[in-house]
């Protein structure tokens, strides 16, 4: 009945594919990056980063493997259209740049081995915006089929996973649909070695006298995602902040970034 030790989950873990998010002391603490086989949430409110952060996370999966990366494709479903393919294609062109002005150095010749071009990282990144639940739930049952017709795909990004989901007005409804998408995305994420980031709103929940600001679609969600970020502005420092609020691995750490037209970024 038993035929795995804690030792091989935990080397299982480790060796997991992870995508980078180009801010390095976030990475650092997540042991790499955004690891395969779980599902990340970014959370809050609005201006806090959070598309900006899947917009960069669909170029990074893309990065060869020569220089670290998985050379890989990015799914990407929209349900409140804040999908911009001006803003990627323009940190898309940011990142060639770099990888131009970096590769001569490595002694890398990228251009025969892997193409990573505007055009190569906008064309790796599938779209499909999803106007209600019912669309969601019908894209997220054909992920299966898709990644199994191609094994190039490591990342599944669902921005927003709320918004449609809130508008359910049933709760028992509700609750069963969150719990149904988030066991079906697990399992692929799982399955097929990819990583899975979804956003989240922030709304108010009343607890007798008081108002609680926290993520939106309540406790049972919260316990069927496997680590949580949340975003804000930090108008002061003229920065962002990453929280690292929920995760098996990582302390409760608040860390500084920016967004800059190259897209996320530590704070120089």
């Amino acid at each position: 009945m038993f035929k795995i030790s804690c030792f091989e989950i935990w080397r299982q873990e480790k060796e997991m594919p992870r995508i980078i998010t180009l801010c390095k002391k976030l990475d650092d603490i997540l042991e790499g990056g955004l690891a395969a086989g779980l599902i990340t949430e970014f959370c809050g409110g609005p201006g806090c980063g959070k598309t900006q952060m899947c917009l960069q996370l669909c170029i990074n999966v893309q990065f060869p493997r020569r220089v670290g990366g998985l050379q890989g494709q990015a799914v990407y479903l929209d349900t409140n259209q804040d999908f911009s393919p001006n803003r990627l294609r323009e940190i898309a062109y940011c990142a060639e740049k770099r990888f131009i002005r970096a590769l001569p150095k490595t002694g890398v010749d990228l251009g025969t081995q892997y193409p990573f071009t505007v055009n190569s990282i906008l064309a790796g990144v599938t779209y499909m915006y999803c106007k209600n639940h019912i669309v969601l739930q019908a894209a997220v049952e054909s992920l299966r089929e898709m990644l199994n017709n191609n094994n190039e795909i490591k990342l599944i990004i669902i921005d927003s996973f709320s918004f449609p989901l809130r508008l359910i007005e049933d709760v028992a409804e509700r609750i069963g649909v969150v719990y149904n998408l988030l066991s079906q995305l697990q399992q692929l994420a799982t399955e097929y070695k990819v990583v899975v980031v979804i956003t989240n709103e922030l709304t108010t929940r009343v607890t007798g006298n008081d108002w609680n600001i926290c993520p939106a679609l309540g406790d049972s969600h919260g316990h069927k995602i496997n680590q949580r970020i949340i975003l804000s502005k930090c108008i002061e420092e003229n920065c962002f902040v990453a929280l690292m609020e929920k995760s098996n691995i990582v302390p409760k750490v608040a860390l500084p970034f920016v967004i800059k037209k190259n897209g996320i970024r530590d704070v120089s």
